[in-house]
């Protein structure tokens, strides 16, 4: 689609591993369906409708053209250009795409074959209803899709806006007859033609862009008129103060997202504190003579799980009376060995009540079945 205006440029596209993928492309600005909301009426005037409308309908004859249908066309999945484009839109979003020509066995591009059952994708409000119906999608249902956004954009909003989604079907059907009520006359003959087409049938939209020009003559609209929301458009400060305003917000966000940064800095750099001061508490453990025997109470795993806990266990062993008068007795170590003498030296051991020891100085999640008698 590089040689369409309605279309991103797509500058790279590849894979840097088995699950990375990487696509760069050209920034757009705004989707339509924002710009549309900043109006105090959250419509577009006529003249910025309809000509919106023109180049919307030429993005998607540029899509079908290439055996492509969208599924999904509404403000929101078209955006204005930026720069020197700014007067262009863009067709964005291509998540529900899928090709209607397929390859047949001649060799030659034919049309897909309609499914019985067709999976609902699509967006609620422009779906057409042979979405509702569950039935194939082909370009017409784009074509549904593009007028709903196109009746939007003239009158604000769709008669079915509020409808929950088991109504949607019967209210869309029902809202033929007003569907149009304030809208130009020519959008009769749009209406009629999209309705009479069929699954495979090929969209006249010629006609329909004629149609659509001819409300641009009768009301002397020019092609080249600036946008509501561009300079000397009818609602360029509102579209002004709506830019400061969404600058604002982001900038709180983000200020916001730096301070819940911070606090996680600090609470890793506490983290950090607190292992290092426990491991400087153990080293100076291992160094007094008067708790050499601690790893025979203590095992090594159990000792590695204390060294990431809290500074407040270290400071609690450090200074526990009941440790240190039930080691007093100990004998020293030996130099050439850190076992005892199953004859001289176990009874020593055996005489520390190490469950008391141990239920003393640590919490309960790191005393170990392994420790107690």
């Amino acid at each position: 689609m590089q040689w369409s205006s309605h279309f991103c440029r797509l500058y790279l596209a590849g894979r840097s591993s088995p699950f990375c993928n990487i696509i760069v492309m050209s920034l757009v600005g705004r989707p339509l369906s924002w710009l549309r909301r900043q109006n105090p009426s959250q419509r577009f005037t006529l003249s910025t409708a309809i000509r919106l409308g023109i180049q919307c309908l030429e993005a998607i004859q540029d899509l079908h053209s290439i055996g492509i249908i969208h599924r999904d066309v509404k403000g929101s999945n078209f955006a204005i250009g930026q720069g020197n484009l700014s007067h262009i839109v863009h067709m964005i979003d291509f998540g529900f795409a899928r090709f209607y020509l397929t390859r047949g066995l001649d060799g030659n591009l034919q049309h897909r074959k309609a499914r019985r059952k067709a999976p609902y994708l699509g967006t609620d409000r422009y779906c057409s209803i042979f979405v509702h119906m569950r039935k194939e999608q082909g370009r017409r249902d784009d074509l549904w899709s593009f007028l709903y956004m196109l009746i939007e954009f003239i009158v604000g909003q769709l008669p079915w806006r509020s409808s929950s989604y088991k109504n949607l079907l019967s209210i869309k059907l029902r809202s033929e007859e007003y569907l149009l009520k304030n809208c130009p006359h020519e959008f009769y003959a749009i209406f009629d033609h999209i309705r009479y087409l069929n699954y495979s049938a090929r969209p006249n939209y010629a006609l329909i862009t004629r149609k659509l020009r001819e409300i641009c003559e009768r009301k002397h609209y020019m092609l080249d008129d600036p946008y509501d929301w561009e300079e000397n458009g009818r609602y360029h400060e509102e579209y002004l103060c709506a830019l400061q305003k969404a600058e604002e917000m982001k900038k709180q966000k983000d200020a916001e997202c730096m301070i819940d940064e911070n606090n996680d800095k600090s609470e890793i750099i506490k983290v950090k504190k607190n292992e290092q001061n426990g491991k400087q508490q153990m080293d100076k453990i291992k160094g007094n003579n008067k708790f050499h025997d601690l790893a025979y109470i203590i095992t090594s795993t159990e000792a590695s799980a204390i060294q990431t806990d809290e500074n407040s266990i270290w400071s609690d062993l450090n200074e526990s009376k009941a440790l240190t008068n039930s080691l007093e007795n100990c004998p020293p170590k030996e130099e050439k060995s850190w076992k005892w003498d199953d004859e001289g030296n176990e009874w020593n051991l055996k005489n520390l009540n190490k469950s008391t020891i141990i239920s003393e100085i640590l919490p309960e999640h790191l005393q170990f079945q392994s420790i107690t008698d």
